[in-house]
Protein backbone atom coordinates (compact mmCIF):
# COMPACT_ATOMS: atom_id res chain seq x y z
CA UNK A 1 0.00 0.00 0.00
CA UNK A 2 2.86 2.35 0.79
CA UNK A 3 4.36 1.66 -2.62
CA UNK A 4 1.12 2.57 -4.36
CA UNK A 5 0.73 5.82 -2.43
CA UNK A 6 4.38 6.65 -3.00
CA UNK A 7 4.03 5.97 -6.74
CA UNK A 8 0.98 8.22 -7.13
CA UNK A 9 2.58 10.95 -5.02
CA UNK A 10 5.75 10.96 -7.10
CA UNK A 11 3.78 10.79 -10.34
CA UNK A 12 1.77 13.87 -9.40
CA UNK A 13 4.90 15.62 -8.10
CA UNK A 14 6.71 15.00 -11.39
CA UNK A 15 3.74 15.97 -13.59
CA UNK A 16 3.06 19.36 -11.98
CA UNK A 17 6.02 21.15 -13.66
CA UNK A 18 5.00 19.72 -17.05
CA UNK A 19 1.43 20.87 -16.55
CA UNK A 20 2.40 24.40 -15.55
CA UNK A 21 4.85 24.72 -18.43
CA UNK A 22 2.25 23.49 -20.88
CA UNK A 23 -0.32 25.87 -19.45
CA UNK A 24 2.06 28.81 -19.81
CA UNK A 25 1.88 28.55 -23.59
CA UNK A 26 4.96 26.57 -24.57
CA UNK A 27 4.55 25.49 -28.15
CA UNK A 28 5.44 22.05 -29.35
CA UNK A 29 8.30 21.63 -31.80
CA UNK A 30 7.24 20.89 -35.36
CA UNK A 31 7.30 17.14 -35.77
CA UNK A 32 6.28 15.23 -38.88
CA UNK A 33 2.76 13.90 -38.39
CA UNK A 34 1.89 16.09 -35.39
CA UNK A 35 -0.14 19.25 -35.78
CA UNK A 36 1.75 22.43 -35.05
CA UNK A 37 0.46 24.62 -32.28
CA UNK A 38 0.24 24.54 -28.55
CA UNK A 39 1.42 21.59 -26.55
CA UNK A 40 -1.45 21.87 -24.07
CA UNK A 41 -4.12 20.02 -26.11
CA UNK A 42 -1.79 17.06 -26.61
CA UNK A 43 -0.89 17.04 -22.92
CA UNK A 44 -4.57 17.27 -22.02
CA UNK A 45 -5.39 14.21 -24.11
CA UNK A 46 -2.49 12.24 -22.60
CA UNK A 47 -3.49 13.19 -19.06
CA UNK A 48 -7.12 12.26 -19.72
CA UNK A 49 -6.02 8.87 -21.03
CA UNK A 50 -3.67 8.21 -18.10
CA UNK A 51 -6.25 9.30 -15.55
CA UNK A 52 -8.94 7.10 -17.07
CA UNK A 53 -6.50 4.18 -17.18
CA UNK A 54 -5.57 4.62 -13.52
CA UNK A 55 -9.23 5.02 -12.56
CA UNK A 56 -10.17 1.88 -14.48
CA UNK A 57 -7.39 -0.11 -12.85
CA UNK A 58 -8.45 1.13 -9.41
CA UNK A 59 -12.05 0.05 -10.09
CA UNK A 60 -10.82 -3.34 -11.28
CA UNK A 61 -8.79 -3.73 -8.08
CA UNK A 62 -11.86 -2.83 -6.00
CA UNK A 63 -13.75 -5.65 -7.73
CA UNK A 64 -10.83 -8.07 -7.24
CA UNK A 65 -10.53 -7.20 -3.55
CA UNK A 66 -14.30 -7.72 -3.14
CA UNK A 67 -14.01 -11.16 -4.71
CA UNK A 68 -11.03 -11.92 -2.45
CA UNK A 69 -13.07 -10.89 0.57
CA UNK A 70 -16.08 -12.99 -0.42
CA UNK A 71 -13.99 -16.08 -1.12
CA UNK A 72 -11.85 -15.80 2.02
CA UNK A 73 -14.05 -18.26 3.87
CA UNK A 74 -13.66 -16.43 7.18
CA UNK A 75 -9.85 -16.74 7.21
CA UNK A 76 -8.66 -13.62 9.02
CA UNK A 77 -5.41 -13.44 7.04
CA UNK A 78 -7.21 -13.46 3.71
CA UNK A 79 -9.85 -10.95 4.83
CA UNK A 80 -7.15 -8.60 6.14
CA UNK A 81 -5.32 -8.82 2.81
CA UNK A 82 -8.57 -8.13 0.92
CA UNK A 83 -9.25 -5.11 3.15
CA UNK A 84 -5.73 -3.78 2.51
CA UNK A 85 -6.22 -4.15 -1.24
CA UNK A 86 -9.60 -2.42 -1.02
CA UNK A 87 -8.13 0.47 0.97
CA UNK A 88 -5.24 0.88 -1.47
CA UNK A 89 -7.62 0.74 -4.44
CA UNK A 90 -9.91 3.40 -3.01
CA UNK A 91 -6.93 5.64 -2.20
CA UNK A 92 -5.64 5.19 -5.75
CA UNK A 93 -9.06 6.03 -7.20
CA UNK A 94 -9.34 9.16 -5.04
CA UNK A 95 -5.83 10.28 -6.03
CA UNK A 96 -6.63 9.73 -9.73
CA UNK A 97 -9.85 11.73 -9.45
CA UNK A 98 -8.12 14.54 -7.54
CA UNK A 99 -5.34 14.67 -10.12
CA UNK A 100 -7.89 14.96 -12.91
CA UNK A 101 -9.79 17.69 -11.10
CA UNK A 102 -6.62 19.65 -10.28
CA UNK A 103 -5.32 19.48 -13.84
CA UNK A 104 -8.69 20.45 -15.30
CA UNK A 105 -9.15 23.38 -12.91
CA UNK A 106 -5.62 24.67 -13.55
CA UNK A 107 -6.08 24.37 -17.31
CA UNK A 108 -9.44 26.13 -17.33
CA UNK A 109 -8.29 28.82 -14.89
CA UNK A 110 -5.30 29.67 -17.04
CA UNK A 111 -7.48 29.65 -20.14
CA UNK A 112 -5.50 26.99 -21.96
CA UNK A 113 -7.13 26.09 -25.23
CA UNK A 114 -8.06 22.47 -25.73
CA UNK A 115 -8.67 21.78 -22.04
Amino acid sequence: MRKIISFFTWAIYLLIPMITQAASGITAPKVEGLPSGEFAPILGKVLNFVTSLIGGLALLMIIVSGIMYMTSGGDSGKTDKAKEWLTASIIGLVIALLAYVIVTVIGKTLGVSGW
